[in-house]
């Protein structure tokens, strides 16, 4: 949906493919985590990228009843199934239009 509106995307498999491009990418304004993930839970994802440089945070999540835990990086949640123009409206909130 990003690509599609012309924002560059990068995708990663797991959390720690993840922080590995966000280490080495200076130009990532926005990480785009589900809460649940096997490995590192897209909060602690978050929380270690946060860490490393100001990165704005969206999370999205499909469990009912799923929160960011408190001390997690600020940002807003997204719960499945959401619409394209909820989702475009928080991207652009948070990192403005492509």
């Amino acid at each position: 949906m990003l690509a599609l509106r012309e924002y560059r995307v990068i995708t990663a498999r797991n959390g720690e493919e993840a922080l590995a491009e966000i280490r080495g990418n200076y130009l990532i304004s926005l990480l785009l985590t589900d809460i649940r993930m096997p490995g590192i839970p897209g909060w602690e994802l978050a929380r270690r990228a946060v860490e490393m440089r100001p990165i704005k945070v969206m999370y999205i999540t499909g469990w009912l009843g799923q929160e960011v835990p408190d001390g997690a990086p600020h940002g807003p949640l997204l719960r499945k199934p959401w619409g394209a123009s909820e989702f475009y409206r928080c991207v652009e909130r948070l990192i403005g239009a492509p």
